[in-house]
């Protein structure tokens, strides 16, 4: 047990302290194109990323994702054979889907560039970033295939490493005054780099045996491959569902300068996610792995672990978020982005629901039942996109973050509520209870210190913190959500 804590942890950590990393570099990109777009140019270009999100899922129908599942069995069971078959044909299986995706949209970029985004620019804008899709998908593919081996560093490393390549060209064309243009080219640009070095450090470092193993057609796998794949992709289209089609709706209802304000309030809001996505980049295979070992009572002291302590860790984040809303949306955009700040808040509190989620979801893939994710999912998205329609011709973005928020509350009562048909959990009801009035606690004294104090903003805000998370931390042990024993024995787990 105590190694598979160990095991986690370190995973975990890893894609969580790369994920932040990724994060902020990605942040840097919105705000890199917000001080050097105008705000249409912004929301043009993010309704852009949207719609190719949106239909981006069938590019992979879900064969690169499949990895992740299979990879850490056919470890299990030392067949090297297996392993590079279903890597060769996750890349067969893109290289079509992905060439069908692009030609699709070089035919109806023009419609769309008259017809949905109201903009001329869109048409070249589509066409040039469909190629960027086209070259991610690969990337993905080897980013996935790291994930299948545990190898979380350079898993989670992509990412960021993609950020900083698109971060350092756009400077650079910035620097040239090309535009709205320059995004564009980065995001062609970077792929084409990272799937070189990744494919590199596949076939020499992380599986060397790639080359000298043998590739066979195995009709059996190429349809557990196929089948898992499938409920994956109808997972992803139900996630898009309630992702992109805000975007979309807003696109189509409210114009390109809600979609500029929309995409500075939710991803903001999502940086919160990378909680969930440290969890699951390392939850999913180790869960796949003592699923096949048949180990159930490993995977039910973890679960239960992470429902008690990702909430004890994402409360306070998401009220300092929700307290400090306009002053991280001005200091970072600028005050012609302000407005997003109560979309931001309302989205902010769905991620305590999205994290729940999180953990969920992964178990089950790493079971081997996405379709329970797609059941889930749709649902949601569903319901989603009901409410954009709804809400949002009548008080805008205000509405994409109720509906999104609401969704999130959905897909988690769902997710815990199938997780126990599958193993006999415990939920923490009184540990959640008593962490939510902890962390309520914890913003009135944020919100009565802003009222005391008078002082430079910056000294403000560090004397806030400060003493609102020592009362945060000294709230856990009086309402005895932990304790000092508690804390020890996780720690010796660890080591």
């Amino acid at each position: 047990m105590t190694t598979y804590t160990k095991h986690a942890v370190k995973g975990a950590a890893i894609v969580l302290i790369v994920s932040l990393i990724a994060g902020f570099l990605g942040y840097l990109v919105r705000l890199i194109l917000a001080r050097n777009l105008t705000l249409e140019e912004f929301g043009l270009f993010y309704a852009v990323l949207a719609f190719l999100g949106l239909i981006g899922f069938f590019k992979s129908l879900g064969f690169d994702r499949a990895l992740v599942k299979f990879i850490p069995e056919f470890l299990h069971k030392k067949d090297d054979s297996r392993i590079k078959s279903s890597i060769v044909y996750v890349g067969l299986i893109l290289l079509i889907t992905n060439s069908v995706i692009i030609i699709a949209v070089y035919f109806i970029s023009n419609f769309l560039a008259v017809n949905f985004f109201n903009n001329p620019q869109a048409d070249i804008v589509l066409r040039l970033m469909a190629i960027a899709f086209f070259l991610d998908s690969f990337v993905l593919m080897l980013k996935f295939a790291f994930q299948g081996f545990k190898k979380m560093m350079y898993f989670s490393g992509i990412d960021a490493i993609r950020m900083l390549l698109i971060i350092t060209i756009m400077l650079i064309g910035f620097k040239l005054s090309y535009g709205l243009f320059i995004p564009v080219y980065a995001y062609i640009l970077a792929p084409i780099v990272l799937m070189i070095v990744s494919g590199i450090i596949l076939v020499k470092f992380v599986f060397p045996k790639f080359f000298v193993s043998e590739f066979f057609f195995d009709k059996k796998l190429l349809k557990g491959i196929s089948k898992y794949g499938i409920f994956v992709t109808a997972t992803s289209i139900g996630t898009a569902m309630l992702y992109y089609t805000d975007t979309l709706a807003l696109t189509y209802f409210a114009g390109l300068e809600a979609v500029a304000l929309y995409s500075v309030a939710l991803p903001t809001a999502k940086i919160l996610l990378f909680i969930p996505r440290a969890i699951g980049g390392m939850l999913w295979p180790l869960t796949s792995e003592l699923w096949a070992k048949k180990e159930k009572k490993i995977i039910i002291v973890g679960i239960e672990s992470l429902f008690k302590y990702s909430v004890i860790f994402i409360v306070p984040l998401v009220f300092i978020i929700f307290s400090f809303a306009e002053l991280i949306i001005v200091v970072f955009y600028g005050k012609a982005f302000v407005l997003a700040s109560n979309a931001m808040k309302i989205l902010v509190v769905g991620m305590i629901f999205a994290v729940l989620y999180g953990i969920t979801i992964n178990f089950f893939a790493g079971i081997g039942k996405p379709q329970i994710i797609s059941k889930i999912v749709y649902i949601a998205g569903i319901f989603n996109l009901i409410a954009d329609i709804v809400l949002i011709p009548v008080i805008g973005m205000i509405g994409a973050a109720i509906a999104t928020t609401i969704s999130h509350l959905i897909m988690m009562a769902m997710g815990l509520l199938e997780i126990r048909k599958y193993i006999k959990l415990s939920f923490p009801v009184k540990v959640w209870a008593k962490t939510l009035l902890a962390g309520i606690l914890f913003t009135a004294t944020i919100w009565l210190l802003k009222w005391i104090l008078t002082v430079n903003v910056w000294l403000e805000t560090f004397i806030i913190l400060l003493i609102a998370g020592f009362i945060y931390v000294a709230l856990l042990f009086l309402f005895k959500i932990m304790s000092i024993k508690e804390v020890k024995d996780l720690y010796s787990r660890i080591r």
